[in-house]
C-alpha cells in the first residue's frame, strides 16, 4: 500500500484522479479488493503537498540532511539551551532553501506560487520533520495531507508556554510542578493531534466531494453530447423516410 501511495503522489495533481482510479481498478481486477478500496479513498493532493512529496524524489539528499539537522539540533538543545539561536537559524536557512526548490518545481509544472502557498510548503516540511509519525512519510514522499506550522519552540523539546519560575517548597514542589506541566503538555499535544486529524479528515472529505462533483459534471456533459447526437440521428432518419422516391422510366405512376 505504501508503494502505491508513493507512486500516486508522484503523479502531477492534474493526473492524480485518473491514475488513482486506474490503479484501484487494476487492484480490484487482481482480486485485491481491500487494497483497491484503500487506494480509491486517497484524495488528490494539493499542488503544495505534491511539491513537498517531490522533494523526496528530486532533493532526497538535501531533505535527508534537513531531517537529520532538525534531529541533532533538538537533541543538542536538550543538553545546552545556549545552542538554540544558532541551530534555529541554520534550520530556517535550510527550510527556506527547500521551500524555494519546491516552489520552483511548482512553477515548472505550470502552477503559480503565491506567498501563502510557499508558507504551506514550509509548514508541512517542518511539521513532518519534527513529527515522529510523519517524518518517514516526508522522506519517502508519501505525505497524504498538509501539516500546520509547529512553531520553532518544538526544536527545543519544550512546550511553547513553559516559563522558568521560582517556586518555594523544595524538590517535592518542583517535582509536582514538573509533573503537572508535563501532564498539561501531553494533554495539549493530544488535543493538537486530534484537531489536526479532524482537519485532515475534513480536507480529505472536501476533496472527495470535489472529485465526485467533477466526475458528475463530466458525466452530464457526456450525456448531453450523446442526447444531441441521438436527436440528430433521429432527425436524419425521419428526413430520409419522408423524402419522395425518385421516378424511374417505365415505373407505374398513380393517376
Amino acid at each position: 500500500m505504501n508503494r502505491a501511495i508513493e507512486e500516486l503522489y508522484a503523479v502531477p495533481p492534474r493526473e492524480f484522479s485518473s491514475a488513482r482510479n486506474a490503479r484501484a481498478a487494476a487492484l480490484k481486477a487482481a482480486g485485491r479488493d481491500a487494497e483497491a478500496q484503500a487506494v480509491r479513498r486517497l484524495t488528490k493532493p494539493s499542488p503544495f503537498l505534491w511539491a513537498v512529496n517531490q522533494l523526496a524524489r528530486r532533493e532526497a539528499e538535501r531533505l535527508a540532511r534537513f531531517v537529520d539537522l532538525v534531529r541533532r539540533v533538538r537533541q543538542s538543545q536538550l543538553r545546552d539551551v545556549g545552542t538554540a539561536a544558532d541551530g534555529v537559524q541554520t534550520i530556517r536557512a535550510e527550510l527556506n532553501a527547500l521551500t524555494g526548490r519546491a516552489a520552483a518545481m511548482l512553477a515548472e509544472a505550470g502552477y503559480r506560487v503565491v506567498p501563502a502557498g510557499a508558507a504551506r510548503i514550509s509548514n508541512t516540511v517542518l511539521g513532518a520533520a519534527v513529527d515522529a509519525d510523519r517524518v518517514d512519510e516526508l522522506r519517502q514522499g508519501r505525505l497524504t495531507a498538509e501539516l500546520p506550522a509547529p512553531g520553532f519552540e518544538v526544536l527545543a523539546g519544550v512546550a511553547p508556554s513553559r516559563a522558568l519560575q521560582l517556586v518555594r517548597g523544595g524538590k517535592s514542589a518542583d517535582r509536582r510542578l514538573d509533573e503537572a506541566e508535563a501532564r498539561r503538555a501531553r494533554e495539549a499535544e493530544a488535543l493538537r493531534r486530534e484537531a489536526e486529524q479532524r482537519a485532515a479528515e475534513a480536507a480529505h472529505a472536501a476533496e472527495a466531494v470535489r472529485d465526485l462533483e467533477r466526475q458528475l459534471a463530466d458525466a452530464r456533459r457526456t450525456l448531453r453530447d450523446a442526447q444531441r447526437e441521438a436527436d440528430a440521428a433521429a432527425t436524419r432518419v425521419r428526413r430520409h423516410h419522408d423524402e419522395p422516391m425518385p421516378w424511374r422510366p417505365g415505373s407505374k405512376t398513380t393517376r
